[in-house]
């Protein structure tokens, strides 16, 4: 395992590794500033801000970050592949949720999401037979 991952690989395993980067931070913030990492839930059935509902947001960035990671320096492992393909796709199903079934976002606050996870959606997907072979 090197680092930085070989350019040749394409610049998606530097995205993923980035993505792994902010997912362990905002963890950290979880733990460190649980109440004001919540500022999201301001919608009109928000839930009460509690550090247990920060915490379980933290952990879950947890395994986003190592799930990744892990796909950033593997990025031909299809099973590891497929996983970060679901690490997106399991945030945009969180996000939708929140914010047009149970409305304890705003849509505002979920646009911040959807974009840049929606993209990365959408970009693991197109290159998935570059990387992983059909």
């Amino acid at each position: 395992m090197s680092w930085p991952p070989s350019t040749q690989e394409g610049y998606l395993p530097y995205f993923l590794l980035f993505s792994s980067f902010t997912a362990i931070t905002y963890s950290l913030v979880t733990y460190l500033s649980p109440i004001l990492c919540l500022k999201q839930f301001s919608g009109p059935r928000a839930p009460p801000k509690t550090t247990l509902l920060a915490h379980v947001y933290g952990v879950k960035n947890v395994y986003i970050a190592l799930i990744r990671f892990y796909a950033a320096y593997n990025i031909h492992n299809r099973p590891l592949y497929d996983l970060g393909i679901a690490s997106f796709a399991g945030i945009l199903f969180l996000y939708l949720g929140e914010c047009f079934v149970w409305r304890t976002i705003r849509f505002r606050e979920a646009v911040m999401a959807f974009v840049p996870v929606g993209l990365a959606f959408v970009w693991m997907v197109g290159q998935r037979g570059w990387y992983v072979g059909a």
